[in-house]
Parts: structure tokens; sequence; C-alpha cells
């Protein structure tokens, strides 16, 4: 956000923390932001809800075959 957005480094890393947070806390730049700014915000919002570890592993897991089979078996009933 300090990239793409002309506030102070102190604004932003308060937003960010709070966005992050999910504290609903905001100095007031968040409608001045720019639409990158806010799809930013919004993402860390959905990351600090979810929380970091449940993120991390959403991205790191992939799709595995499992290495075990059910047995089969008919049943004779009566």
């Amino acid at each position: 956000l300090s990239i793409t957005e002309p506030f102070p480094f102190v604004s932003i890393l308060f937003e960010v923390c709070s966005a992050f947070g999910t504290t609903g806390l905001s100095i007031g730049i968040t409608p001045e932001l720019s639409i990158i700014g806010k799809i930013i915000i919004m993402i860390l919002m959905f990351i600090g809800r979810i929380g970091i570890l449940t993120f991390l592993y959403l991205l790191g897991t992939k799709e595995k075959k499992d290495n075990f089979h059910y047995p089969k078996e008919r049943v004779i009933i009566g």
C-alpha cells in the first residue's frame, strides 16, 4: 500500500494492522484509497478473519491421492 497510496507510512501501517486484526478501527483514509488499495485491504481483512495459518494451509495443500482402499465383500444373508 505504501507504493500505491500517497499517505504517510504510519497511517497506512495503522490501516493494515487494523484490517488484518479485524478491529474495525480506522484513521479515515480508507474511503480515499484507490481501487487497488481497497482490494488489498479487503484481502487482508479476509486473511485476518480466517487466520494466517489456515490461509497458508489453503495455499500450500495439493490434492493428493489416497494410498488405501476399502475392502469389498459380498455378505450372504439368510
